[in-house]
């Protein structure tokens, strides 16, 4: 059972943990931060880590050049793989014969075995599972699938985005002063959900913590092999504390429940299905 952070700073605390992640500049979105390739190589050749580059933006018929010599470049750093949204990263695969391996990382499709079982065909290592499936589904897709699967334990988790410029267009439908950071209040719910804009669009965030250590007995008990941490919007102490305990927990047992006090009791989706049912007339 490994450990990757997407951290915010860089210092001798990422050296407890088994990997990192590091979303990469100009093609990757959902982000605090974002790296290219000069700094990703400084922070590979520092920490002794399993390296994953996050490309998840859309990919456009005039960035497929580019990506190319970037995907070349990536092959020279020799990491242990590539997060990717845009099925055009597979088939740039395939076609460069690139041996860096890849994760599916499709936001909310990543939900059942066979599908990952089908692009574990297509030569997809592992899956970046869905924070909208339950713990139970999780364990399913680890024993029914072929591929490595990877779990979010603790992030603000992404709900949604798309490719417009939503607070720019509403900043002028309403007249009102633009702001690339928004905390908005879903009516039905009366949840806070943290929009976020930039060039490639815009970001709908939880504004709540995903806390999954609920499910880390279970996960330890199926060896689950990733366990992801994303530090974007966390309070740094907060977070680093948890890693700790949560690390201390997976080797030696320790009690975890101060993380419930630093990082609350939000667990999602884990123990909570999604059913939908027919609306009859």
């Amino acid at each position: 059972m490994k450990m990757l952070i997407k951290p915010l700073e860089f210092n001798d605390k990422l050296n407890n943990y088994d990997g990192i992640i590091l979303p990469l500049k100009d093609y990757s979105v959902n982000y605090n931060t974002y790296f290219n390739l000069e700094e990703i190589k400084s922070i590979k050749e520092k920490y002794n880590k399993e390296i994953f580059i996050v490309i998840n933006r859309m990919i456009m018929n005039n960035d497929l050049e580019s990506l190319k010599n970037i995907l070349l470049e990536i092959e020279k750093l020799n990491i242990k793989g590539i997060f990717y949204y845009d099925i055009s990263i597979l088939e740039l695969k395939k076609e460069l014969n690139l041996k860096t391996d890849l994760v599916w990382n499709a936001n909310h499709m990543v939900t059942n075995y066979e599908t990952c079982n089908y692009y574990y065909s297509k030569g997809v290592k592992y899956a970046y599972l869905s924070n909208e499936i339950t713990l139970e589904e999780d364990l399913e897709i680890l024993k029914r699938s072929k591929i490595i699967p990877m779990i979010t334990m603790v992030a603000l988790p992404v709900i949604a985005d798309s490719y417009r410029r939503l607070l720019t267009n509403y900043s002028k439908a309403h007249n009102k002063e633009y702001k690339e950071k928004l905390v908005v209040t879903e009516k039905v719910t009366n949840e806070e959900y943290l929009v976020e804009e930039d060039k490639y669009g815009t970001t709908f965030k939880y504004n709540k913590i995903l806390n999954n250590i609920k499910c880390l007995e279970k996960l330890k008990e199926n060896n689950f092999p990733y366990l992801v941490f994303i530090e974007d919007g966390i309070d740094s102490n907060n977070f680093y504390k948890s890693l700790d305990l949560i690390k201390s927990n997976i080797e030696n047992n320790t009690s975890i429940e101060e993380v419930y006090n630093l990082l609350g009791r939000n667990t999602g989706f884990s123990y909570r299905k999604t059913i939908y049912r027919v609306n009859k007339k």
